[in-house]
């Protein structure tokens, strides 16, 4: 094993806890576990926080819920985002998840099925899923409705106005929901207390380890770490080249590794050539030199001589935060988790 993603789930519950504690008691929590939790792995993610007292779960699509509808205890309910289609809508029902409805063409969709649960999604300022925000509740009359949402657009900003906005309007909507669960808060909203919550939680970012918010720091702790073997070290003389293209040439004796770490793994191209240091090998930061390939990345050694053929590269994680990675590439936090490769095994760590 030459590539590795490390999973810390004891930080995860740690996380976990960290939003728990934002309610104040007053609120239950949920987890969004959508994107395979966000790249972590969704079983193990499930399992974790079942563990820990969560019972409503989070995905983007049908697909996702059912490849996790089997861990879930009973009790549980699981929440899909994109609502129904009519070619899924009997799968649906048959199989307990719940859509979330998002669209006036999903409701004659949904209506057969109706004394079974959904929700339904208000956009209150964000325009991208659900319905106006002076959509009418009698709209929904003989459907079971057990849980009313909106999302924010800017809560990882918390003094942004359009937050208080957003959380008026829906005041309005849910008010003709009487009895009927809220949903508001999302990693960051649920962190910015009660008028930004609801009833119900979806923390997503933070839970895995990325900051929630913009301009603070971090409230949360890392979960994952994306790791590659050393796979060779030489040493060039100034002036090589190194990588496709030869856009990166060295400016003295350089001593550098092949790490076997690439852009199919999630290790961002945007980092080619940039001499960024961003990757951690020896407990130093070490500069990527040329471009980043499809499994294979240079780095400059100069830094940590003491790294060996085969020791682990970091390059995110415990030594260098998700977040100051992802700015480094130009992206964010959510990219950089959720695009960890297929390919990279999924191995969970323990903290004793």
């Amino acid at each position: 094993m030459n590539r590795r993603l490390l999973v810390d789930l004891e930080a995860l519950a740690a996380n976990y806890r960290v939003f728990e504690t934002a309610s104040g008691g007053h609120a239950r929590l949920g987890g969004v576990v959508k994107a395979n939790a966000y790249g972590v792995g969704a079983p193990a993610a499930v399992e974790r926080l079942q563990a820990l007292g969560c019972t409503s779960f989070f995905v983007a699509t049908l697909d996702e819920a059912l490849s996790l509808r089997s861990l879930l205890l009973p009790g549980a309910e699981l929440f899909v985002f994109e609502g129904v289609d009519p070619w899924n809508a009997a799968e649906y029902a048959a199989t307990g998840v719940i859509p979330v409805l998002n669209d006036f063409e999903q409701l004659p969709v949904w209506r057969p099925y109706g004394d079974r649960p959904a929700a339904v999604h208000f956009d209150t300022g964000m325009a991208r899923l659900g319905f106006p925000a002076d959509t009418q509740a009698q709209r929904f009359a003989g459907l079971n409705i057990n849980l009313v949402m909106t999302h924010l657009a800017c809560a990882d900003v918390p003094e942004h106005p359009q937050n208080a906005r957003q959380v008026e309007r829906f005041q309005k909507i849910a008010a003709g929901f009487p009895g009927v669960r809220t949903s508001i808060g999302n990693s960051a909203g649920w962190l910015n207390g009660p008028p930004c919550q609801g009833d119900l939680g979806r923390p997503g970012i933070g839970l895995y380890g990325g900051n929630p918010f913009a301009h603070q720091p971090s409230p949360v702790a890392a979960v994952a770490s994306l790791q590659g073997r050393i796979l060779q070290i030489r040493t060039l003389a100034a002036g090589e080249p190194v990588g496709y293209g030869g856009s990166w040439v060295t400016e003295r004796e350089t001593r550098i590794a092949a790490v076997g770490l690439g852009y199919a793994d999630g290790l961002p191209r945007g980092l080619s050539s940039t001499g960024e240091m961003a990757m951690v090998a020896g407990g130093e930061r070490c500069r990527i030199l040329g471009r980043v390939s499809m499994d294979t990345t240079v780095i400059d050694l100069s830094p940590a001589p003491e790294a060996r053929l085969g020791d682990w590269v970091e390059a995110f994680g415990m030594h260098l935060c998700v977040d100051e990675a992802a700015e480094r590439a130009g992206t964010l936090a959510y990219e950089l988790l959720t695009g960890v490769g297929a390919r990279v095994p999924r191995v969970i760590v323990s903290q004793d």
